[in-house]
């Protein structure tokens, strides 16, 4: 509440400013004035002026009081009361010593007790007049109060006069000004950062003006300090010269082994110059070792100590130490904190931990990390974090500050889905400028935004009154489709599926979005996979379903990673996915809690959100091979060894899969008791520490690749040209097809294996089905050729093929008819050494579970594994442990190279071939 007092200073203020007269007039004329009440005006004026004297005040009969020195040690507010209250009485008894109005305003301020906004007229009056001080005041009040609820009306200092205000007093060389100006140079967040701007702010504070009469000890010590904090700076950034570099290089090291009090930062750029080679010759080796001196007693070296360890330099990698250093580090050192969030979900040095490294970067107020949260949240939607407003402020005040990426960040993160965030109509007011200023990724969102509910599915679409027309729209997709820009192509996607601005065309739009996606839109591949998915505007393909949803989960969709897991369980039929994609990936997801039914990080029941997960098409991996990747699904995303989690999802797990779980970790050393699948404490310690000593899961191989009808078998070959192969392959089959005699027709099978050997897919389909109906074409193609083509189109599963595991049974009993079948075995295990797609448990089971109806098959496989001196096998060689032990001897031996050589040969006489008929 205003006091009497304010309202007395303040009519009076407006009848005279400054003038006092009529208080003047009535004080002269009291006949009461005593010698006591003089000397009480005379205490309070001396008071204020030692305790508030203003710097730059000419008139000032006291050593200047900076700001910041108003405020009391122990801050106990009284003290600033009672000042206040000297300095007003000072004010209202001496009118005409003007010094003391702006002495009694500048304690007003510091106290910013309610009522104050009413004494900022005079405060605008006196900036307006020249004042440092008051311009300094006006700063100060907008930076306490430019959080204040937008309901009280519009600010009385705006953001644009306050910064204007404060580079004012900065001119004039106030000191904590221009020290002010410093920090938001340095840090933010309401100046944009610029290194070049703190070394001149610094270079400022050193040809300041003196602040008045004995300016004291602060004074003296904050220019000294410039120097070096000039040589620090130039550094620790980049953008200096070589010269500006060498000089700071002698400033730091002189001081850092002086032994100042500051010396350590002296230290830390000393370091830093030395690491990368500024103002010095480069020696990562001494920095390292310098730091790791350091890291024992300075907290502030950690960072780039751990930072260095991450990246290798100056020594070993070591990933580990760093991420353990920085936990240590984070709560006393702020840098700290956003570099172990980075390594946090790199997944280098440990499993991703995504929920952690969010905590992390929102307990940090650098602009940078702030821009990194929000990028994260787009797609962790359904992670919450503390005190959401203060992230939007900080974003919008680097915005408002020209930051790079502080505005689109924000700007899509009040367009996500998350609902902490979600704001369409403040990021449209935001993005507005930035399209007009000419940034197309601005100006894309906004045009994406001009329908409300575009992306919906419950809301009609609507265009909003305000931006561009279905004309605007229309001339900018038409632009942005001429500069293969992947925007115009998906937002033409989206209004031709929905009928707007264009007539609805589901053909169309899946055309839109195929050319988005082959542009690198990861949006348009996941609606890609969708429209492939549901067929619309284009055949259902599941194949190319995948590959679509493959390509955005690699470029970091979790929005794909998700559809891909939820795709397995109907995989039954086609078999075209991984273990990987279907039980490692579903269960991390589950652990980072994505997409979870229920509330909080751990709220879902693990029973039903992964239940039918390990039947189905997962059974023909077998137990061993299921419990592996669940297993892996920790190192991939380790915050589900959390109890509550590890719990849950041990009770969703099958019995046998518990058991297989204790059995590898009891064989690797890691387990003491005996595997009964009860998955208890000693259980879920041991896979939390054979998780911690495996490391992360590394990124996932190439899935196993489908191929057209026209394709060629993977691994692909670049040994010939494809209009080559196309053109040879034309002509061998149009010869196949008019063959009459049997020199022909064995003319044709032998040029078709030709192009068989080399990996040409639909040769391989021509014989391996018509290898059991036509002995001319068992008279060219061997068992093991048939052997290794059927299991190159089981696993390619090309366009146009029908029922190749029944061809393949045909062809194994031919085979076995023959009494061949012993190189059946052989065969089949080259071809897993030699094409990595068989070396998935699930594929190769898949695959061999078809050899079960084909007589002799298994028999010859077990007998060849044992030929082969393999380890391990079962007493089956179709069996999951024959399986397993195949695979394991494939990654341990490597390609044997047969195939290698072979497509090598074929390409040479396919050129020769080729060649003879352009003749």
């Amino acid at each position: 509440m205003l006091r009497p007092v304010h309202v007395l200073v303040l009519s009076c203020l407006a009848l005279a400013p400054l003038t006092g007269g009529a208080l003047a007039a009535q004080a002269s004329s009291d006949k009461s004035d005593d010698a006591a009440k003089k000397a009480a005006l005379a205490e309070a004026i001396n008071t204020c002026d030692r305790g508030a004297s203003v710097p730059l005040d000419p008139e000032a009969k006291a050593p200047p009081v900076q700001y910041g020195a108003l405020f009391p040690f122990d801050m106990n507010l009284s003290k600033l009361k009672d000042l206040a209250d000297k300095c007003q009485a000072a004010m209202l008894g001496a009118p005409q010593e003007k010094r003391l109005t702006l002495q009694w305003l500048r304690v007003e301020v510091a106290l910013d007790q309610p009522g104050l906004t009413l004494l900022l007229p005079q405060v605008k009056l006196l900036a307006d007049g020249g004042s440092p001080e008051a311009n300094f005041l006006l700063y100060e009040f907008y930076s306490v109060h430019r959080r204040d609820s937008a309901d009280a009306g519009a600010p009385p200092v705006t953001r644009a006069m306050a910064l204007d205000a404060l580079q004012k007093a900065g001119t004039a060389g106030h000191l904590t000004a221009l020290l002010t100006l410093l920090q938001q140079y340095n840090d933010g967040p309401l100046l944009r950062r610029d290194a070049h701007k703190v070394v001149e702010t610094a270079q400022r504070v050193i040809d300041a003006p003196a602040q008045g009469q004995s300016p004291g000890e602060w004074d003296r010590q904050l220019r000294a300090a410039m120097p070096l904090s000039i040589a620090r700076k130039t550094l620790t950034a980049d953008g200096f010269t070589s010269d500006e570099q060498q000089k700071a290089f002698h400033a730091v090291e002189a001081d850092s082994q002086a032994g100042t009090n500051d010396s350590g930062r002296s230290a830390l750029a000393y370091i830093t110059a030395l690491r990368l080679g500024r103002g010095t010759p480069q020696d990562a080796a001494k920095a390292r070792q310098l730091l790791e001196a350091r890291a024992g007693h300075d907290d502030y070296a950690i960072p780039m100590l751990a930072d260095m360890l991450a990246k290798g330099e100056g020594g070993p990698a070591d990933g580990k130490r760093a991420i353990a250093m920085l936990r240590g580090a984070a709560k006393n050192v702020a840098e700290a904190g956003p570099m172990l969030a980075g390594m946090l979900l790199d997944g280098k040095f440990v499993g991703r931990q995504p929920r952690a490294a969010v905590k992390l970067f929102n307990g940090s107020w650098d602009l940078d990390a702030c821009i990194r949260l929000a990028g994260w949240l787009l797609d962790y939607d359904g992670v919450r974090v503390d005190y959401p407003d203060l992230l939007v402020e900080r974003l919008s005040d680097g915005a408002d500050a020209g930051e790079p990426g502080a505005a689109l960040a924000l700007a899509r993160l009040e367009l996500s889905d998350n609902q902490q965030f979600k704001s369409e109509d403040q990021a449209r007011a935001m993005l507005k400028p930035l399209a007009d200023g000419g940034d197309r990724d601005a100006l894309w969102l906004y045009a994406s935004t001009q329908y409300a509910n575009l992306d919906s599915t419950s809301y009609r679409p609507s265009l909003r009154e305000d931006g561009l027309s279905d004309d605007d729209l229309k001339a900018l997709i038409g632009e942005g489709e001429g500069k293969k820009e992947p925007q115009a192509y998906l937002l033409h996607a989206k209004l031709l599926r929905r009928g707007l601005v264009y007539p609805q065309d589901d053909v169309r739009a899946t055309a839109m979005l195929i050319n988005a996606a082959n542009l690198g839109s990861v949006e348009a591949m996941v609606l890609l996979g969708d429209a492939y998915d549901n067929g619309l505007g284009i055949d259902k393909n599941p194949r190319e379903r995948l590959h679509a949803w493959r390509e955005a989960a690699r470029l970091g969709s979790l929005k794909a990673r998700g559809k891909l897991a939820d795709a397995f369980t109907f995989d039954s039929f086609d078999r075209l996915m991984t273990l990987r994609e279907g039980i490692t990936n579903r269960i991390a997801l589950y652990n980072d809690g994505i997409g979870r039914m229920g509330a909080g990080v751990f709220g879902g029941d693990a029973g039903i959100e992964l239940s039918g997960l390990f039947s189905g098409p997962a059974s023909s991996a077998g137990t061993a091979a299921i419990a592996a990747a669940v297993m892996d699904a920790f190192r991939e995303a380790p915050a589900g060894l959390d109890e509550e989690n590890l719990v849950s999802v041990g009770k969703a797990l099958p019995d046998e899969i518990r058991v297989a779980i204790e059995t590898t970790l009891k064989s690797e050393g890691f387990y003491a008791g005996e595997p009964k699948g009860y998955f208890g404490p000693d259980a879920r310690k041991a896979l939390a520490a054979w998780v911690d000593a495996k490391g992360p899961l590394a990124d996932a191989p190439n899935p196993p690749q489908t191929a057209s009808a026209t394709g060629q078998a993977a691994p692909a070959s670049a040994l010939l040209a494809g209009e080559i192969l196309d053109r040879v392959r034309d002509k061998v089959l149009t010869r196949a097809q008019a063959a009459k005699t049997d020199k022909q027709k064995l003319a044709a099978i032998k040029q078709l294996d030709m192009l068989a050997r080399y990996g040409d897919l639909p040769s391989r389909w021509a014989l391996v089905r018509n290898y059991h109906q036509a002995r001319v074409v068992r008279a060219v193609v061997t068992p093991d050729e048939v052997t290794r083509y059927a299991l190159d189109i089981l696993v390619s599963k090309p366009d146009g093929v029908d029922k190749p595991e029944f061809e393949f049974i045909f062809d194994l009993t031919q085979i076995a008819q023959d009494r061949k079948s012993k190189v059946v075995g052989s065969a089949t295990i080259q071809a897993i050494r030699d094409d990595p797609r068989l070396q998935d448990p699930l594929t190769l089971g898949a695959i061999m579970g078809q050899f079960a109806f084909a007589p002799d098959a298994c028999d010859s496989v077990l007998a060849a594994a044992r030929k082969a001196g393999i380890n391990g096998v079962g007493a089956d060689g179709c069996d999951e442990e024959t399986r397993a032990a195949l695979i394991a001897f494939a990654k341990d031996k490597g390609a044997s190279d047969v195939d290698a050589a072979v497509r090598k040969a074929a390409a040479e006489k396919i050129k020769t071939l080729d060649a003879q008929a352009a003749k």
